[in-house]
């Protein structure tokens, strides 16, 4: 009996509180996390932890590094390339310094760290085998100084690398937080060092921005090319980075209020899919009805000047607001120039009522065009950590080599991080996919894409015919009303006596045999001297079958008739009354005019007779 798939957790108790993550690109199975308690000689230290993130049910601490209590705690690490030997994993870390320093205007916030392994490809256990702990490398500073207004103390924020590629070097992102002039610094990375005395990155520049930014990531989009984006409260810009130099920011995307509420929605957070999508965390202000929802972007080409909103999925009502998100792309492209192709990207948004919301969605190629499709849930976690998560990171995903061996459980692992000293580690089972050929008709992909192996919560049966039914159901409402209006259908909703009168048209009934208009019946009645047509109903108690007097239709006798009236002489009511009656026998239409009743007699419609007609209308 095959198992069912589940996510196993792993969590560890640290000595600090965290505040960033990051998975070492060569090895899922390394996990650096960091944070403390600030400057405070007395307090809760600084540390960056190595966790051993192999077992999925056991987080084991492999290694540290204590900062001194007199700097600032860690708040952004990113893991970067590896030495050519594979003995040691570079780690970018945020932290600033100490408060003497800063007002010395010497605030050398960017932490370079290595983390050291004993052997090429060595992972958490050899650096914990071999006694060797983090160490830390270098120390600089990447923002511009600003004045010694102490009051506002920037900090490192934000920190990004783009995608690694063998042979590349990666572009590198940093923003400032708590900061009067906003900056986004930006450096490069080369692919591997020899050694570890070698420089380990170089600066390309700063861009000044006029809002600070609330999130950022970078993507590598050819050889030698590469491209910021990143976002505020309500816009998104990107800056493209060449060897030639790099642009100004490009604004590509507004959020705008509605109609009548001058409240906003805010961009929380950014991700980028690929060279040409990337994802947001939008919240959704309570005059809106509140909430989180997911954009997915497709960004613009050369010549068009915004994104364009390509997906979006809205997240439960549990959650008001994102506080993260993390995207893993279960099958990259091998090099920067390969394009993307079909495949699935996990998706973890954290709320700030402490959980966690998985989604996949899928990159599809069609005719030749990208597109983003089937943005779907497939796990709720709950209660995650019982603090607030303060940072989220996917480890990196290879698939396991074809050579014919059993292969072990695959999965995608997340980590997240909290102010109460916690880290968690979710492991998402996947497997494999075999989609349409690329090749000859019945030919298999050599190798196999990945997808995660729990269903996604997408629409269900029922809810598609639930909607079809209710679809169906008010055409058929619709239907009746128009055809009830317009005197083709009995009276089953009793819509004519909602609706106004000039909507309506009254039933006029097909001929019948013998059957004859009024102008017919007026011609074939003889008449003798100066008679007068008459045109009269017999008896109230000899009924039609529609349920009305008898007509009749002859040359007036006074005597045998009765008093009769010229069409002209009739009250309005009198004349309201007969043409309704000539029209529900289908005797007379609007359409022929009044004319036809001129130098015609009418029987009065009195009494019992105008009662029953008056009831039959």
């Amino acid at each position: 009996m095959t198992k069912k798939p589940e996510i196993l957790k792993a969590e560890a108790k640290l000595s600090c509180p965290l505040y960033a993550c990051s998975f070492d690109h060569a090895d899922p199975t390394c996990l650096v996390v960091g944070g403390g308690g600030g400057s405070d000689p007395n307090g809760v230290p600084n540390e960056v932890f190595l966790l051993d993130a192999s077992s999925p049910l056991e987080l084991p601490t492999a290694g540290s590094l204590t900062l001194s209590k007199s700097e600032d705690n860690v708040t952004t690490l990113v893991v970067g390339p590896r030495s050519k030997d594979g003995e040691t994993a570079l780690v970018f870390a945020g932290a600033n310094g100490s408060p003497d320093d800063i007002k010395k205007g010497k605030n050398r916030h960017f932490r370079t760290l290595a983390l050291r392994l004993s052997s090429a490809g060595g992972g958490p256990k050899a650096a914990k085998t071999s006694g060797e702990r983090i160490v830390e490398l270098a120390r600089d500073a990447l923002f511009a100084p600003r004045g010694q207004d102490l009051t506002y103390v920037p900090y490192q924020r934000l920190c990004a690398l783009s995608h690694p590629f063998a042979g590349f070097p990666q572009l590198g992102a940093a923003a400032d937080g708590f900061s009067k002039n906003p900056q986004i610094a930006l450096f490069n990375v080369p692919p591997s060092t020899a050694q570890t005395g070698a420089r380990r990155w170089t600066q390309r520049g700063t861009l000044d921005i006029p809002k600070e930014a609330m999130d950022l990531d970078v993507v590598q989009t050819g050889p030698d090319t590469y491209q910021l984006a990143y976002c505020d409260d309500h816009e998104i810009f990107t800056v493209e980075v060449s060897k030639e130099g790099v642009s100004e920011p490009k604004c590509v995307q507004t959020l705008e209020a509605e109609e009548g509420d001058k409240s906003r929605p805010t961009f929380r957070s950014l991700r980028y899919l690929s060279s040409g999508f990337l994802v947001t965390t939008v919240n959704i202000p309570a005059s809106q009805g509140g909430g989180v929802r997911l954009h997915g972007y497709r960004l613009p080409k050369d010549n068009q000047p915004l994104a364009r909103l390509a997906i979006r999925q809205n997240l439960p009502k549990t959650v008001s607001k994102a506080t993260g998100l993390a995207v893993r792309n279960l099958t990259p492209p091998a090099s920067p120039s390969e394009k993307q192709g079909d495949s699935q990207f996990v998706v973890a948004v954290a709320g700030n009522d402490r959980s966690i919301n998985l989604l996949t969605l899928e990159h599809k190629q069609v005719h030749s065009v990208d597109l983003l499709a089937n943005l779907a849930p497939f796990k709720h976690l709950k209660d995650v950590h019982q603090t607030g998560i303060t940072g989220l990171s996917f480890s990196a995903f290879a698939p396991p080599k074809a050579d014919g061996e059993a292969k072990p459980e695959i999965s995608v692992k997340l980590a997240s991080v909290a102010v109460g000293n916690t880290a968690v580690v979710h492991s998402i089972p996947l497997k494999e996919f075999h989609g349409p050929s690329q090749g000859g008709q019945g030919e298999r992909p050599a190798t196999p894409r990945y997808v995660v192996a729990l269903k996604s919560k997408g629409e269900s049966p029922t809810l598609i015919l639930t909607q079809l039914t209710v679809v169906i159901l008010l055409l058929a409402i619709i239907g009746q009303v128009v055809l009830e209006t317009k005197g083709l259908s009995p009276e089953l909703l009793g819509a004519r006596n909602y609706l106004p009168a000039g909507w309506q048209l009254q039933m006029r009934r097909g001929p019948v045999v013998g059957e004859k208009s009024i102008g017919d019946l007026l011609s074939n009645v003889k008449l003798e001297n100066d008679q007068t047509p008459v045109i009269r109903h017999i008896d109230a108690d000899v009924l039609d079958e529609n349920g009305e007097p008898t007509l009749e239709v002859a040359a007036h006798d006074e005597q045998l008739h009765g008093p009769a009236t010229s069409w002209e002489e009739l009250p309005a009511t009198q004349q309201q009354l007969w043409k309704d009656r000539l029209k529900k026998t289908g005797h007379w239409v609007e359409a022929t005019g009044e004319e036809v009743f001129k130098g015609v007699l009418f029987g009065e419609l009195g009494g019992a007779i105008g009662n029953i007609i008056n009831a039959a209308i």
